[in-house]
């Protein structure tokens, strides 16, 4: 960890250096960090600026990119007999398969969160549960 501050330290050292004596490489550098920070608002003074805050509307969440949780679990049900999984299944809708798909991590080239038909999700949870259960039987 010290080795990382020393070196940041020797880094930022360089470059304040070299911003002190060409102001060119100031120039470039002053306008570089600019694009990274926002511009302040037109407001003078912090009262109005907190009272644009506290009357602006909640922000938007942000999407996660995650799926909700599956509403059930395909290898519990499965353990109830021959066809129930299949037969609750056939029952959810494209969404809720799509999330058991992802909560299982069924799906990693990412191509049937594409489909359309749940004919086909059906069949790939119910294979990927019976290979998953089955998998090293051969060595039992």
């Amino acid at each position: 960890m010290s080795d990382l501050i020393a070196g940041l330290r020797t880094l930022f050292g360089a470059v304040i250096a070299e911003a002190e004596q060409n102001p060119a490489f100031a120039a470039r550098l002053e306008q570089a960090l600019r694009t990274m920070i926002p511009a302040p608002s037109a407001a003078v003074g912090a009262a109005p600026a907190a009272a644009s805050i506290a009357s602006s509307p909640a922000p938007a969440r942000k999407r996660t990119g995650r799926r909700a949780a599956g509403v059930l679990d395909p290898f519990a049900v499965d353990q109830e007999g021959d066809g129930v999984l299949r037969a609750r299944l056939a029952a959810l809708s494209l969404d809720e398969l799509k999330d058991i798909v992802a909560e299982h991590g069924m799906d990693p080239s990412k191509l049937a969160m594409k489909w359309k038909k749940p004919d086909r999700l059906v069949d790939l949870i119910a294979t990927t549960v019976r290979e998953r259960l089955h998998k090293g039987d051969a060595f039992r």
